[in-house]
């Protein structure tokens, strides 16, 4: 079953970046600070202080990464956070880190991550009351149908 037309144009896509494009980081306004430090930590990047509420530092991982730390904006409310992002990126760019080039693709790419897990209380052979795995089938459908609409435009 298909939701559009035939006949209907397919969306052009954003194409996946090539080894050459890497010679400069994202611009700072197209990052969200709150993603670049999901990704850190997602990346085993560790938080190594920095003033609660207005940026964190951010060292990589392993014993080779003792001379490197980002400063790494919590949010844009500071004037300056662009400042901030900015050399975040570059300190990236230049970083042998290979984790480093992995937060820069995962910033370059665009993503529509979904993880989701079954939490319910187990009934007998590991079943779930019917009640739940209703439940459970309606999470799914909403977070695929919410997939879907953001495909169409950018939430928020």
């Amino acid at each position: 079953m298909t939701h559009r037309p035939l006949e209907e144009p397919l969306r052009p896509v954003r194409p996946h970046p090539v080894e050459a494009s890497w010679h400069r980081p994202p611009e700072p306004d197209e990052v969200d600070p709150a993603v670049l430090s999901a990704l850190l930590h997602r990346h085993g990047w560790e938080r190594r202080g920095g003033a609660a509420g207005r940026y964190g530092r951010w060292t990589p991982p392993g014993p080779g990464g003792g001379g490197t730390s980002l400063l790494v904006p919590e949010s844009r409310a500071f004037p300056d956070s662009d400042d901030l992002l900015g050399e975040a990126l570059v300190a990236l760019t230049r970083s042998g880190t290979p984790s480093a080039r992995e937060v820069l693709v995962a910033l370059a790419v665009p993503s529509d991550e979904i993880r989701w897990w079954r939490d319910a209380p187990s009934g007998p052979a590991g079943s779930a009351p019917w009640a739940v795995e209703e439940q459970l089938r309606a999470c799914a459908r909403q977070m695929l149908l919410a997939g879907a609409l953001a495909t169409r435009a950018r939430a928020g």
